[in-house]
């Protein structure tokens, strides 16, 4: 596998980071520590598999974002400094289009890195080089091995359709509403997406149709319209499509499975929490890898039922429900137990 690590100062006063050194001899792998501004804005980085981004850019000098190749692992770094958290730290991943990100706490001597994943779980906290390396090779193998299913784009909607009325869905959009208001009186971080079929679209067609309804990739769903809704579909050779500008959620394609495997389901909520009471998956599962599919439908067959949560291992919640009325039971009871950003540990 081909590696760079990225760091050290660049700008007027270029300097080495002893920290980038040792990670970079850990993987005896390319590396490029401190130098000019335009030493890091010509950085080439296509044709690695794994990047760690992890360079201090003067302040006078505008930010460079990495430009990884389609399937290449990035792994950026946060300096943890005064009223700076693992939040923070967090939302650089978002902000690179990262997997990972190795939170520096300067405060303690020696230094400690806390490699935490988009979902805020800790895969290491130590004072370690080499044992964070020997975890970043984890994490490396775990991503890697995602199965996932991509979604394509296709003719315009009202070619085939016409103009579609997504305001029959506001009872549902408000009772989404519902559950991200609990989430922030957990403060919770409401990420995650929903979807339902397209029961009145379809009306003859309900047990068998190929079209949901989801909620746009990226998307706030504690602020989410009916504007937001995506209409897919699954093509002929089992792939997922989608109409319109607006990409669906990465998660799209798990449930359009759980859909097609469970006909009676006709709603489900997916977010970045835990709901009390609810049974947990066994094994931990990115956003979007299709391995999560299997074990969401062993426990809702288990659960003989059609409506019930499911509490996915380090990871958050789905309902699921076959209708309305059920959706707002669970909603109107269920609580919330909140996961700790940066504390959850992947077992």
């Amino acid at each position: 596998m081909k590696k760079i690590v990225v760091g050290g100062n660049f700008g007027e006063t270029p300097k080495e980071s002893s920290i980038i050194k040792s990670i970079a001899n850990e993987f005896d792998c390319d590396c490029i520590n401190g130098g000019s501004f335009e030493d890091i804005k010509n950085v080439d980085l296509s044709g690695y598999k794994l990047i760690i981004w992890a360079p201090n850019i003067e302040n006078s000098f505008e930010k460079i974002y990495p430009k990884k190749d389609i399937g290449s692992i990035l792994i950026c770094s946060k300096v943890l400094r005064e009223n700076r958290t693992e939040i923070d730290a967090i939302s650089r991943i978002f902000q690179m289009h990262g997997n990972a990100v190795i939170a520096i706490n300067s405060n303690n001597k020696p230094f400690t890195f806390k490699l935490l994943d988009a979902l805020g779980n800790v895969w290491i906290d130590t004072m370690s080089i080499e044992t964070l390396c020997e975890t970043i090779d984890e994490f490396v193998e775990w991503t890697s091995s995602s199965v996932r299913k991509r979604c394509t784009q296709v003719k315009d909607l009202e070619h085939e359709f016409g103009d579609i009325d997504f305001s029959q869905y506001e009872e549902f959009i408000e009772l989404n509403k519902q559950v991200a208001d609990k989430f922030e009186e957990n403060k919770g971080r409401y990420f995650g997406n929903t979807s339902t079929r397209c029961m009145k679209m379809f009306p003859t067609t309900k047990t068998d149709s190929t079209h949901m309804i989801v909620s746009r990739r990226n998307s706030s769903k504690k602020r989410l319209t009916t504007d937001d809704l995506v209409l897919t579909r699954f093509s002929d050779d089992g792939s997922i499509e989608y109409y319109g500008d607006n990409k669906p959620s990465v998660d799209t394609p798990i449930q359009l499975s759980l859909y097609k495997m469970f006909p009676e389901i006709n709603y489900m909520i997916h977010g970045h929490s835990y709901i009390q009471g609810g049974e947990f998956t066994e094994h931990y599962f990115p956003c979007g890898d299709m391995r999560e599919v299997e074990p969401c439908a062993e426990l809702i067959s288990e659960n003989d039922k059609n409506y019930g949560v499911i509490n996915l291992k380090n990871h958050g919640f789905l309902i699921y429900t076959d209708s309305i009325e059920n959706l707002k039971n669970i909603v109107n009871k269920m609580e919330f137990s909140e996961r700790k950003i940066g504390f959850e540990k992947v077992c």
